[in-house]
């Protein structure tokens, strides 16, 4: 350890050199006087012990320097297991955000498969009462009128018949869609009641505006003109509609105004079809 100090450190080696006329100082008083003898030789001897400590001090940080790099040698191994770490946990929170991505998806799916008619895309029955009822309720609280609209497609039984159920289901489907659009206020409702009958909430609406919209819903479903050779009402598809309103929801049930919607949608299928019938419900 010595001999590399002497190679490493250029200090050490001048104060050998140093050390080495002290001795030979000390060599040369060794037969003077006593006192300037033992005075040089005093000299000599903390000479030596300061260089000794020098020694000492240059092997001792070696030491240290040697621990210093493990501990830097240590700490840049952890950093890279952390990281490593980091990079997995990160991977891993991917996946999981990914995981929750596909379950809110499959929640989504979930939720329109209890919610929607599967061939129509529109809101099923099932929906359709969950709606009205909380409708109805917002309409006592809030003294507002609420009116519903019953729709059927006219002579849609010959139009499966004739043209067969394939096309039966994608005149559905387009009208389906063209009613939906049909509606602008964002409460507005629709939902397919069963078969070729729908029904449609609209909150906070009196039968003149009821009116108003189910004659937009009858012409723009006619404006489609989609074929229909076997009706006895036009030579496209047609489609019929039942409304009732009313002002007075806390003294009624929704099941009395849905009746009515349904006696005006009967009223209008026996008056020549394609048309809008009104029976208001009232106390």
């Amino acid at each position: 350890m010595g001999i590399q100090l002497e190679k490493k450190h250029k200090i050490v080696k001048k104060d050998k050199e140093v050390l080495n006329k002290a001795e030979q100082v000390v060599k040369m008083y060794r037969n003077k006087e006593y006192v300037e003898y033992e005075e040089y030789l005093y000299l000599y001897k903390k000479l030596k012990k300061l260089i000794e400590q020098v020694y000492y001090i240059f092997e001792i940080s070696d030491t240290y320097q040697d621990r210093l790099i493990k501990i830097k040698e240590n700490l840049k191994q952890e950093v890279t297991e952390k990281n490593e770490m980091e990079n997995k946990l990160n991977n891993k929170i991917r996946e999981l955000k990914k995981s929750q991505k596909e379950l809110k998806k499959a929640n989504e799916k979930l939720k329109n498969l209890s919610t929607r008619d599967q061939l129509t895309g529109l809101y099923n029955r099932r929906e359709f009462e969950r709606i009205i009822t909380k409708e109805w309720r917002h309409a006592i609280r809030e003294l507002e009128p609420i009116s519903l609209i019953m729709i059927d497609i006219d002579n849609f039984k010959p139009y499966n018949d004739n043209y067969g159920h394939l096309a039966g289901d994608n005149c559905l489907q387009e009208i389906s869609r063209c009613m939906d659009g049909s509606l602008k206020r964002p409460r507005d409702f629709i939902a397919r009641f069963g078969g070729e009958e729908f029904v449609v909430i609209l909150p906070d609406t009196d039968g003149k505006g009821a009116l108003h919209t189910a004659e937009r819903i009858r012409k723009d479903v006619f404006d489609l003109q989609i074929p229909h050779k076997y009706s006895n009402v036009e030579e496209y598809i047609t489609i019929s509609l039942g409304i009732a309103s009313t002002g007075e929801a806390d003294l009624f049930l929704f099941e009395e105004l849905l009746d009515k919607a349904d006696q005006a949608l009967y009223k209008a299928k026996e008056t020549g079809k394609n048309k809008c019938c009104v029976e208001n419900l009232e106390f």
